[in-house]
């Protein structure tokens, strides 16, 4: 396990303890390929990951379907808000050329990180 992933391990231990348990275990395990994915191009911590790890990881993803990808991307928009980065990580080409809208264009009240 390399200092990325147990970085993101520990992001996300107490939001896995909330909501629907299977869903975000799921998430989590996107964000860990994620991790894996960015620390084989030499980044150590999440304040080093930026636009070139996300696009090659879109590129070397970029067989999956589009609801998969949207749910990847999904789970690094979790990431992101998490490790407290600024805006939001690219779309996977495949949503943007296709002109799939997602949750954050469609409302911006709609947000799961809305105070409760």
């Amino acid at each position: 396990m390399n200092s990325l992933e147990k970085e993101i391990r520990q992001l996300t231990r107490l939001w896995l303890q909330k909501g629907g348990k299977t869903n975000r275990r799921q998430q989590q395990r996107r964000m860990v390929a994620f991790a894996n994915h960015a620390a084989c191009m030499g980044a150590n911590c999440m304040d080093e990951i930026g636009k070139r790890h996300a696009i090659d990881y879109w590129k070397a993803h970029d067989d999956l379907s589009k609801a998969t990808l949207y749910n990847h991307w999904r789970a690094l928009c979790i990431l992101w808000k998490l490790a407290g980065m600024r805006g939001v990580p690219l779309k996977p080409h495949a949503l943007t050329k296709a002109g799939v809208k997602t949750r954050s264009e469609e409302s911006p009240q709609n947000s799961e990180f809305k105070a409760r």
